[in-house]
């Protein structure tokens, strides 16, 4: 709660405060991997599963040189 209450006191000093809070509340994070955790999973099952039919790049690119035979 230190921590916050300093980085709040230093934003309110030096920056927007009310611009920077008016989505929500400040929160100070730990720099834990969780987030690394959850986007290294998303990659992982797109590589494994692809995009899908219609929002692969391969699709489009097969489609449009097919058309032109």
């Amino acid at each position: 709660m230190d921590r916050k209450s300093r980085a709040v006191s230093i934003l309110k000093e030096h920056g927007n405060y009310d611009y920077l809070t008016s989505a929500g509340s400040f929160t100070v994070l730990k720099n834990g991997i969780e987030f690394a955790a959850t986007y290294f999973i998303m990659l992982l099952s797109l590589l494994f599963t692809g995009g899908g039919r219609f929002t692969s790049l391969d699709y489009w690119l097969c489609r449009s040189c097919s058309g032109k035979e």
